[in-house]
């Protein structure tokens, strides 16, 4: 073969093998290009999400402030106080319930939920709650408030579940109130069942 025939050849092998490096580098070029817009979709689709989050946490904390200043907010939370103390017992703290509960209900109210026993009447039944191993317990609580409360008055109605274990037994009852929580005295002044 002729030698300019030869260089011919191996130039035409080297423009081709170039043309297919430079092929094979745009194709991997075109690829990081596809994978970096789809990394760039994804983290905007990312702080879009967080935006809406921060906005969310933002709005939650404002509406967390201004329910600490709610008397609807104030009223639940010492009704809960109350229902709790007079509902979470076991026979050896069955006495402190009423002492607890005084902190949130007046006299007439607490007499209303069973207190007001004789001295002779809660020590007899403090031994029959110990013989009985009995214990109670709040397990689920709900509150309905009425859109328009009067001055200084909250009227709620409580929804609850308690479960009772005597003697190995449980049993569960629903309890229903309707109360009104005075706020200037801050404690539950009224309730009824219903």
């Amino acid at each position: 073969m002729n030698r300019n025939k030869i260089i011919l050849i191996i130039i035409g092998i080297l423009a081709l093998s170039v043309f297919y490096k430079i092929n094979a580098t745009n194709q991997k070029q075109s690829s990081i290009s596809l994978k970096q817009s789809a990394q760039i979709a994804k983290l905007k689709a990312e702080n879009k999400k967080l935006t809406a989050q921060q906005v969310t946490f933002e709005n939650s904390s404002t509406s967390t402030t201004t329910s600490k200043n709610n008397p609807d907010k104030k009223a639940e939370h010492i009704a809960t106080k109350l229902f709790k103390s007079l509902n979470n017992w076991n026979a050896d703290n069955w006495l402190e319930k009423q002492q607890t509960a005084a902190k949130y209900a007046t006299d007439d109210v607490l007499t209303y939920l069973g207190g007001g026993q004789s001295v002779d009447n809660q020590s007899t039944a403090t031994k029959q709650l110990k013989q009985l191993n009995a214990t109670s317990q709040l397990t689920a609580s709900t509150f309905y408030f009425e859109q328009h409360s009067e001055d200084n008055e909250v009227k709620g109605i409580f929804i609850g579940t308690v479960k009772t274990t005597s003697s190995g037994n449980q049993t569960k009852n629903n309890i229903k109130y309707q109360f009104t929580y005075n706020t200037k005295q801050g404690k539950i002044t009224e309730i009824s069942t219903f």
